[in-house]
């Protein structure tokens, strides 16, 4: 199946934790302290209106079924489409290096990947409206090649969600959701004084049936170097294009369907070093495609979702020395994925009569996977089949929520896995709620994982896989209380812990006749964390609006009794902002602690040793304009700290910006 461009892609791409959580929820009921709707709401807009409609989006990751955010059994943290807007974020990881509760680390060379609870991006399931998303780097998803401007909004589910979605959701969701309906469009210019350009339109078409938003856009960067003592280069420089279309089809009230279309092509450069004083010239071009379409039939008491997804993604990785003809990497890598699935919800009559209001969901998967990279030096495919159940039971005139859940996969190389799930919410007042969740979660080895071969000789070392690999495992515990007097007014805390098995990691396995690694099943690890939120908009001053999120981490490696590296044990955001119908102004930070990090092996370069990152602040700014119809514009200043170093946070320096958008009724 490896193709080249030219191709149909190229139109198509576990008991003292317990008493730690009773004791705490113990000490918060008596002290009187509040707790917020969830992190969500928290990060809710300026104005009641916008606070009003935060709290009354739908959201469906948390369950598979949509959900007002207020009423949802398990907790979902959303970022929307406003939220994205004043941000000033080009891109999903810039974003979401912002917000609280989830921390998006550049630091591991492989791009931006996320962190949810402790857990690394490896554990993270990255889907896009709805679908998995593929093209792992180091086993990464590379969230900057993601584009905001025509997404509607985030949702991110925090522990194991195996239950209703399978490997790799060991630690979490996170699902980007596109525009689907709108009115008119978009055009929307953009340019700072580092040389970046951005241009992105938008245009929706609102018909009896037929409804859908087309988008496209291109972006420049110029590139930095945050090392001028070095002749590496921390950005890239190169061009990006994307584009698609969402929308939906609705035949009559009972048949309709979803549709998704989306690509984009990245082209980059950039100088980087090697031992001995050599220089490369390093090409990079990514290519994806994504095709979705989704019919839904609502029949009575019922209704039934079926989903056919593709999803390319093509790599091409040439690194040249310069002045050698030596030495030189020339690799290609296509992974790619087909899936169908079924989901039927049902809410059955007998069932609703002896015991309570019941929301049955039943469904169905199949997945092909394949991967022809030349480190793998064959073609690597993988099946998987999945059945999953989950009953959601109203009782107590609506107060108790329960949501048990079982999944069995089969993987064609790993065999059968069950994961079970409980979710439980208990309304106290009519403001007053708890959420309480367990569940498990596993991720099977990676093809890189298993398959690797991977030879430096002008380093000296060499990476095998390892097919004897087992897949890891976790389990999890999540307890939150919260509290919402107003719309205008929430607190929020949260309590989880993540017990994990058969970590794989990668160790040295032999020294001579040149330095080999490989991945072994070596650790088990505990993460446990608090996270806290506060959001206040004055009732004598309603344009204002003040939120702080504080989160704390302990991780310990079972092996080692050590912290587990890359992890922030403390990080703290806040964030003022003043909105009137004419005027917007916003001034961001997150202050995130120090890391430590392990050996690195970084692709076309030698191993980086262990060592410390500093703590750093970011600290954003900006303004808008919204007074001369049909015109906004907006000026920024990013990373006003100039937070950033060469080797564990390769970012933008400070930066201003000029931002023109043109809406068109």
């Amino acid at each position: 199946m490896k193709t080249s461009s030219g191709t149909l892609a190229y139109w198509l791409k576990p008991s003292l934790q317990l008493a730690t959580y009773i004791a705490l929820s113990s000490v918060l009921l008596h002290a009187n302290y509040a707790v917020a709707l969830s992190e969500s709401v928290v990060n809710s807009d300026t104005s009641r209106k916008d606070n009003q409609r935060l709290i009354e989006t739908v959201v469906v990751t948390g369950t598979r079924t949509p959900y007002s955010l207020i009423d949802s059994p398990v907790e979902v943290q959303l970022i929307d489409a406003a939220q994205i807007a004043r941000s000033g974020a080009r891109d999903v990881a810039e974003l979401l290096e912002r917000e609280g509760g989830v921390y998006a680390n550049r630091a591991a060379g492989r791009g931006s990947a996320i962190q949810i609870q402790g857990l690394s991006s490896e554990h993270v399931l990255i889907l896009v409206n709805g679908r998995r998303m593929i093209g792992r780097i180091n086993g990464a998803i590379d969230l900057s090649r993601l584009h905001v401007a025509d997404i509607e909004r985030i949702e991110i589910v925090k522990g194991p969600s195996s239950a209703l979605y399978g490997g790799d959701a060991l630690g979490g969701v996170v699902n980007i959701i596109s525009q689907r309906k709108g009115e008119g469009g978009a055009l929307i210019l953009r340019a700072d004084d580092a040389g970046n350009q951005d241009v992105f339109g938008q245009l929706a078409l609102n018909g009896d049936s037929l409804s859908a938003s087309l988008s496209g856009g291109y972006s420049h960067l110029d590139g930095f170097d945050l090392d001028k003592s070095t002749i590496a280069e921390d950005g890239v420089v190169g061009d990006s294009t994307f584009g698609g279309v969402s929308g939906n089809w609705q035949a009559n009230e009972q048949f309709g369907v979803d549709f998704d279309l989306a690509y984009s092509l990245d082209d980059t450069e950039r100088n980087d070093g090697g031992t001995g004083g050599a220089v490369y010239k390093t090409y990079k071009q990514i290519e994806e495609t994504r095709l979705g379409v989704r019919p839904k039939m609502s029949l009575e008491n019922s209704t039934l979702t079926v989903d056919f997804y593709y999803n390319r993604y093509y790599d091409q990785f040439l690194q040249d020395q310069i002045g050698s003809n030596d030495n030189t990497i020339d690799e290609e890598t296509v992974n790619e994925l087909m899936s169908a699935g079924l989901q039927w919800d049902i809410s059955p009559s007998v069932l609703n009569t002896l015991f309570g209001e019941h929301l049955l969901s039943v469904g169905a998967e199949f997945q092909i996977e394949e991967l022809d990279a030349d480190r793998l030096g064959q073609v690597a495919e993988r099946d998987r089949q999945a059945v999953y159940i989950q009953d959601d039971l109203q009782l107590a005139d609506g107060r108790l929520h329960l949501v048990p859940g079982l999944r069995l996969d089969r993987d064609s190389q790993f065999g059968d896995q069950l994961s079970p799930k409980l979710a439980m919410r208990y309304d106290i007042s009519d403001t007053l709620f708890t959420r309480v969740g367990y569940g498990q979660g596993y991720r099977p080895p990676s093809f890189r994982e298993l398959l690797l071969r991977f030879d430096n000789p002008s380093v000296g070392y060499r990476v095998e896989g390892n097919l004897d690999l087992k897949p890891e495992s976790s389990t999890g515990f999540n307890f939150g209380l919260s509290w919402l007097p107003s719309p205008q007014h929430s607190v929020s805390i949260s309590a989880y812990n993540n017990e994990v098995e058969d970590l794989i990691d990668i160790i040295q396995v032999a020294t001579t006749p040149s330095m080999i690694f490989s991945y072994r099943n070596v650790s088990r690890a505990s993460l446990m964390g608090l996270d806290m939120q506060w959001a206040w908009q004055p009732e004598i001053l309603p344009e204002f609006n003040l939120q702080f999120g504080y989160g704390y981490l302990w991780s310990e490696d079972k092996a080692t009794g050590e912290e587990l590296s890359g992890r922030p044990k403390q990080r703290a955001n806040l964030a003022l902002a003043w909105d009137t119908q004419r005027y917007y102004l916003a001034l961001r930070g997150t202050w995130t602690d120090s890391r430590t990090f392990g050996v690195e092996l970084d692709a076309g370069g030698p191993p980086t040793g262990a060592g410390e990152a500093e703590a750093y602040t970011l600290l954003d700014a900006r303004a808008a304009w919204k007074g001369f119809a049909p015109f906004e514009l907006a000026v920024g200043l990013n990373n006003i700290s100039d937070a950033g170093d060469s080797q564990y946070l390769p970012i933008q320096p400070r930066n201003a910006y000029l931002e023109v958008k043109w809406n068109l009724k």
